[in-house]
């Protein structure tokens, strides 16, 4: 008699399935059918990657105000599909500056590193998927010097995902106050995604009007085969 299984298991190795195709039901290691969000689906399968800027008592200084060449984090995607899930900033101190902001870039057409910054080598944020890749791309954070990143692709392919205004005032001690808790510049709970395929370019900005300020960046993608996009 011919099995006629419904179930199978699959976290790496997820179908791509065309419009119209019939598969059998996925279920975890557990052996449980269960329905979790796409985020942790991700992060299940080993597709989730951390990278941040400055970090204990060493926070960044940003470079100038918020401009297309002057990212703090930036993760350019050279191959398979790239997903942005979270990005935040903390302010340390500064108490000269005003208008001190921040936003989430994605360029739909072009790899946007240029020169300058710090390698990054992204952390697999699922340690016990063991079979999981190592992202794939260029990373640069601004840890040791300024990033130069290419100047963007023209709006619309420039997509400007989430912004945030920090303060429009000088600010000694951030910390005992609202700015002490920031909530994401962006996150995939609240906003819209996109999904970039080779090239495409995720930037990070933080920056004030005036006066450099200074403090912490953290970017959260998902990278997955681009064949799952679509």
């Amino acid at each position: 008699m011919a099995r006629e299984d419904i179930f199978q298991v699959r976290h790496r190795s997820i179908p791509a399935l065309s419009e119209g195709n019939a598969d059998r039901s996925i279920m975890n290691k557990m052996g449980a059918q269960i329905t979790v969000s796409l985020p942790l689906q991700l992060l299940l399968s080993g597709f989730c990657f951390h990278m941040q800027t400055g970090t204990e008592d060493a926070p960044i200084t940003t470079n100038g105000p918020l401009d297309d060449t002057k990212p703090v984090i930036v993760a350019d995607c050279t191959s398979a599909a790239m997903m942005p899930l979270l990005f935040q900033v903390a302010l340390s101190a500064q108490s000269t500056s005003t208008l001190i902001a921040a936003m989430l870039e994605a360029d739909m057409d072009k790899a946007r590193y240029s020169s300058g910054g710090t390698v990054y080598v992204p952390e697999q944020m699922n340690k016990a998927a063991t079979s999981a890749s190592a992202a794939s791309g260029t990373f640069y954070t601004i840890e040791s010097s300024d990033i130069v990143a290419a100047a963007k692709t023209a709006v619309p392919a420039s997509v400007e995902l989430s912004r945030v205004t920090l303060s429009e005032d000088a600010i000694g001690d951030p910390g005992v106050g609202q700015l002490g808790g920031l909530a994401p510049v962006f996150s995939i709970a609240a906003q819209t995604p996109v999904i970039l395929t080779n090239p495409g370019s995720l930037c990070g900005h933080f920056g004030s009007a005036t006066a450099d300020v200074t403090g912490y960046g953290a970017l959260e993608f998902a990278q997955f085969p681009a064949d799952l996009a679509w």
